[in-house]
């Protein structure tokens, strides 16, 4: 052999061994898309925040417009790889409830992050003091198909009023907006984080009253709707909102394909981790989340790799 060829042969050994102790490379999904809500809500800008994470990580990623109930069956499908939805939703899809045509039985969480909150204002002047006085009142929900307007509806059937019972339209949250500005809307309502940014913007524009749910109220909407729990919007958290404000709440999860490979589930959530800061950046509800929030998703299941990941992690039995 010559020395030209030991040195070569040497090389291709000494290249193994560095492989060798390196490891096997991690594996990971070929791309991301994040379904999220409405162009300028909340769930958007989190989604973004998302994809610039696992970007950052080598996979291309991108956020995409949805609606709560629409993304479970959009990963389901295999249109995306991660949907924002909230646990309320997951449970009417398991159960297969309208506006789902079926049992859905392959959605798996990822990560679990921060409640939302049902919000609904109204505007300060118009003398509206429940949701008992919104009946015959002009009003802007969100799409079917967003657990917003879901919800929503529920809560009216709670008070013993239809949706028929408003003078209701839909639109995007820039339309509920608008309409609120323009006062051809007497309110409108969304499920999010608090504060939410369009409230506090809204607020400065228009005073605004939160509407309160009852205790009576909440049991018929919970029964209703399984994946609901009660929860206080504090006082003064919007401009003029000088009472805390009892309402109900659902997680926010992002919700994956229960047959999406296990190496890339867990690449996944160990993205999110390694990334805690910048995920508790994306929102100001996020700011102390942590590894045993995201793996904390009441009566959804964790997918095997997610699940493998958060026990190498310790934050999971």
């Amino acid at each position: 052999m010559t020395g030209h060829s030991r040195a070569k042969v040497l090389c291709v050994a000494l290249a193994g061994v560095a492989m060798a102790l390196a490891g096997p490379a991690q594996a990971k999904p070929k791309q991301v898309t994040i379904f999220t809500s409405l162009a300028g809500s909340t769930w958007y800008g989190i989604g973004a925040g998302m994809a610039k994470i696992f970007g950052e990580g080598g996979v291309q990623s991108n956020a995409e417009l949805g609606a709560a109930l629409s993304n479970i069956v959009n990963v389901v499908e295999g249109k995306g790889e991660i949907g924002l939805t909230m646990t309320a939703a997951v449970s009417m899809a398991e159960a297969g409830d309208p506006p789902f045509k079926g049992k859905i039985d392959k959605v798996a969480g990822l990560i679990g992050l921060s409640p939302s909150y049902l919000q609904i204002a109204v505007a300060k002047d118009d003398n509206i003091m429940g949701v008992g006085d919104l009946k015959g009142k002009r009003f802007v929900t969100q799409p079917k198909g967003a657990i917003t307007a879901e919800v929503f509806s529920r809560t009216l059937k709670a008070y013993g009023l239809s949706e028929s019972d408003l003078d209701l339209s839909r639109g995007s949250l820039d339309v509920q907006i608008d309409q609120m500005k323009d006062r051809h809307a007497k309110g409108m309502v969304s499920m999010a984080s608090f504060p939410a940014s369009f409230f506090s913007e809204l607020a400065n524009a228009v005073p605004l009253r939160m509407l309160p749910i009852s205790d009576a109220a909440f049991a018929k909407i919970a029964a209703d709707m399984p994946g609901l729990a009660q929860a206080t919007i504090p006082a003064n958290t919007y401009s003029g909102q000088g009472v805390p404000v009892p309402t109900v709440i659902s997680k926010m999860v992002g919700v994956i394909s229960a047959d999406m490979l296990d190496d890339d589930a867990y690449w996944l959530a160990k993205a999110l981790v390694d990334n805690l800061q910048a995920v508790r950046e994306l929102h100001s509800s996020y700011k102390d989340l942590t590894p045993a929030d995201f793996a904390s998703i009441p009566g959804v299941r964790l997918h095997p790799g997610a699940a493998r990941y958060y026990r190498e992690k310790g934050v999971l039995k």
